[in-house]
């Protein structure tokens, strides 16, 4: 499933031999991407969604699994080629680099990362385990981003807490798929208030309603505390629940209800005296439906919904530079609303 499997010291010329071996295929790098993971079933799921990856990103691809815990310490290695046809007559291909580092310390970790990275290519880890363990800073000062599920943590205040101690210390660009989750929602939200009578209810907005799958709380919250912000509204601390206010004391409460669903977010919902407004999604449809009810026009219409799966949206963030400054400005806030 992984490869050829090779001893470590042997790594560089392992994949040499690999190349020379087959002149018909050419190497292509532009990233280091690494998958982290301290679950080991999730191994062959990981490694399929690595060559999925790879089909639209040319990378040195390393895939990571941490076995903490272990005694003593072991490393195993594995080499493999991800090819894809190019141009009908050549094959492009990604060098993947597979691990099992059994112990697996922060130390371990970083040696492996650091001795096995192609050239000065930027460094993005898709971060599986939790935080607290072996992410230090030297691992992310080196760090050009980084990609988190923040509904995937067991205890997301104190992993958030974590993240933003390192980044006081390096500046790395931070990606959450729970974010990423949402961007259907808040592209088909901004659609919405493109029509003059649905803004000009925005400041009178006083009720957020999402309902989210079980699991993907921080999804939900994201999406809220997002929306609240950009209606320049302020959390309420000593509040029951979630409430927001304006400068104008008029307030906004967000509620939350987890329902089975075959997606992240499927509905959200906007209330104001005089607007309506949902976003909806059925399933794993690949639309999403907006309806509007103002002052006694009603509008509606389909759009695009985004991905679903976690390799489509870590493809769709491989593929978008530069910082995400709406997420950034948004994750303070999530500390927050995770503290109620």
């Amino acid at each position: 499933m992984l490869g050829t499997e090779v001893p470590l010291p042997k790594i560089d010329h392992a994949l040499q031999e690999l190349w020379a071996s087959d002149e018909a295929k050419t190497r292509a790098s532009l990233i280091n991407f690494a998958i982290y993971s301290e679950d080991p079933s999730a191994l062959a799921q990981n490694n399929e969604m690595l060559k999925k990856i790879t089909e639209d990103h040319s990378c040195r691809a390393l895939l990571i699994t941490c076995v903490p815990r272990v005694h003593p310490e072991r490393a195993r290695a594995w080499i493999n080629a991800l090819c894809r046809p190019y141009q009908g007559r050549q094959v492009v291909c990604s060098e993947q680099i597979s691990f099992i580092l059994e112990g697996g310390s922060a130390a371990q970790l970083q040696n492996i990362v650091f001795a096995h990275l192609d050239s000065d290519l930027p460094l993005i880890i898709w971060w599986q385990g939790p935080l607290v363990r072996n992410f230090d800073e030297r691992l992310y000062s080196r760090l050009h981003t980084l990609i988190i599920d923040s509904s995937s943590w067991q205890e997301p205040s104190t992993e958030l807490a974590c993240l933003e101690k390192a980044r006081q210390v390096s500046r790395f660009d931070v990606r959450d798929l729970s974010w990423t989750r949402s961007h259907f929602m808040r592209t088909a939200l901004a659609a919405a208030f493109q029509d003059v009578k649905a803004r000009e209810q925005l400041t009178s907005l006083n009720k957020i309603e999402i309902t989210h799958a079980p699991g993907q709380r921080c999804s939900a919250l994201l999406l809220g505390g997002w929306i609240a912000q950009r209606l320049d509204a302020e959390l309420i601390e000593g509040e029951a629940g979630f409430v927001f206010e304006r400068k104008d004391r008029s307030r906004i409460t967000l509620e939350l209800q987890p329902i089975a669903s075959e997606v992240a977010l499927s509905s959200l919902r906007l209330h104001a005296p005089c607007l309506e407004l949902s976003v909806t999604r059925q399933g794993s449809s690949a639309y999403v439906h907006t309806h509007s009810s103002c002052a006694g026009i009603v509008r509606e219409e389909m759009l695009p919904a985004d991905f679903v799966t976690d390799s489509e949206l870590i493809s769709a963030q491989l593929s978008r530079t530069g910082g995400n400054t709406h997420f950034r400005a948004v994750l303070p806030l999530l500390s927050r609303l995770l503290a109620k």
